[in-house]
C-alpha cells in the first residue's frame, strides 16, 4: 500500500507545472485515524478517539496526551504556535491546548453560549476568534471564545437537502462548502461576499491562490483560482487509488489513506 500510494503521489508530478513533490515521512497509526492536521510550524497532529499524538515532521520530537473528559474529538484546530483548539461534537465543548498538548484553562461548554448542536468549528487568524456552525438554528456564528460571546451570526444557512460539508477560513474569508458542490465565502463580519460552483468537490484546501478540491471519487485534486474573475487555472492533480483525506499547510501537501498519512513538500 505504502508503495502504491508513493507512485501514484509521484506521477501528479508532471502535472503541476515546475512543482515537485518530494515525499519528507510517511506517518503509520496504529489505531483508526479520527482527525488530523498540519500546524504553521510543520508539526503533524493526529487524533485517535481522545488521544492526539503530536510530532515534529521529518523530526524526533513527540508529545502524545489523552482527554477523556473530552469525549472523542471531531475537529483539531491550530490557532497559532501556543494555542490549539479541540472540539468534541459529542459533548459540545471545546478545549484549549497549548505546544506541548497541555490543556489551557476549563473545557469550555457550547451550550452555555446558546448554541444547541454546533457539527463545526474552525479557527479565524485573529487569535480569540473561531467560526461555528450550529446545525439547530443552522446558523454560522463568529465568536469570541475566550470572552464566551457571539460576534456575529447568520441563518438559515443551510437549505432542505443540501448540508455543509466542511468550513474553513482563508486571507480572512469564511468558505463554507455544501453537499450540492456549491460554495459560498463571507468576509470577516459575515457578509456574503460570492459564491463557486465546485460540483462534486468533497474536501477542500487552499494552495498558492487555489482552492483546492477533493472529487467525489477521491482520484483528483481540483485547482479553481480564489479570485473568481482570474483566468489562469492549474491543471488537476490525478490519482489512481482513492485518498481520505489531504490536508495543505505551506509548502507541505499530507495525503491520508486510512491509517498511513504521507507527508510531501511542493517545489
Amino acid at each position: 500500500m505504502k508503495f502504491r500510494l508513493l507512485f501514484v503521489i509521484w506521477s501528479m508530478c508532471s502535472l503541476v507545472y515546475a512543482q515537485q513533490l518530494t515525499l519528507v515521512e510517511t506517518f503509520v497509526s496504529p489505531t483508526p485515524i479520527d482527525t488530523w492536521t498540519i500546524d504553521g510550524q510543520n508539526n503533524l497532529l493526529v487524533v485517535s478517539e481522545n488521544n492526539i499524538q503530536k510530532k515534529a515532521i521529518n523530526g524526533e520530537r513527540r508529545f502524545n496526551q489523552t482527554f477523556k473528559s473530552l469525549g472523542n474529538i471531531q475537529s483539531i484546530s491550530p490557532i497559532n504556535a501556543m494555542k490549539i483548539l479541540l472540539f468534541s461534537d459529542v459533548q459540545q465543548s471545546l478545549a484549549i491546548v497549548d505546544n506541548t498538548l497541555t490543556q489551557q484553562g476549563d473545557i469550555i461548554d457550547l451550550s452555555e453560549l446558546g448554541f444547541s448542536n454546533v457539527v463545526f468549528i474552525c479557527a479565524s487568524n485573529r487569535p480569540n476568534l473561531i467560526w461555528v456552525f450550529d446545525q439547530f438554528r443552522s446558523s454560522l456564528n463568529l465568536v469570541d471564545f475566550q470572552k464566551s460571546q457571539i460576534l456575529q451570526s447568520i441563518q438559515n444557512v443551510e437549505t432542505k437537502g443540501n448540508s455543509i460539508l466542511e468550513m474553513k477560513e482563508y486571507q480572512d474569508h469564511l468558505y463554507v462548502l455544501f453537499s450540492d458542490g456549491m460554495m459560498n465565502r463571507y468576509d470577516f463580519l459575515l457578509n456574503f461576499s460570492g459564491t463557486y460552483a465546485l460540483e462534486n468537490c468533497q474536501q477542500f484546501g487552499f494552495w498558492n491562490q487555489q482552492i483546492v478540491c477533493l472529487d467525489a471519487n477521491a482520484t483528483a485534486l481540483r485547482f479553481v483560482p480564489v479570485n473568481m474573475r482570474a483566468s489562469q487555472r492549474i491543471p488537476d492533480w490525478q490519482v489512481e487509488g482513492p485518498i481520505t483525506s489531504f490536508i495543505l499547510q505551506g509548502e507541505l501537501l499530507g495525503i491520508q489513506n486510512g491509517s498511513i498519512i504521507s507527508l510531501f513538500t511542493i517545489k
